[in-house]
């Protein structure tokens, strides 16, 4: 129980590696931020692999210099191989925030 409470904080981890790459792609001017991303993700990929040896080869270190667009995708990548479904409650709550739940049809 304790090895899936680990890895559910990796994923959140992960969530929150892949928004700060896409921030980073945002201000190209801040190579500091795209950097952080990289090392936090390799960090996180080592525990994940320590944790699921499976991982090793399915995923490898991103070298020094990765663009944040290819480190935001390599996290949700990573991410969604431990995630068992998609997150739909996430999507619900998306759509509902921004009123695009149910369809009205107004006729003129």
């Amino acid at each position: 129980m304790e090895k899936d409470r680990e890895i559910l904080k990796l994923i959140n981890v992960l969530r929150r590696i892949a928004r700060g790459a896409d921030y980073a792609a945002w201000q190209p001017q801040r190579s500091d931020a795209a950097a952080f991303c990289v090392t936090q993700y390799n960090k996180v990929l080592a525990r994940l692999t320590e944790i699921e040896p499976a991982v090793a080869p399915l995923f490898t270190p991103l070298p020094e210099g990765t663009s944040p667009m290819v480190t935001r995708m390599a996290a949700r990548e990573l991410a969604a191989y431990f995630e068992d479904e998609p997150r739909r409650e996430h999507s619900e709550h998306r759509r509902a925030r921004h009123g695009c739940g149910a369809r009205v049809y107004v006729g003129w």
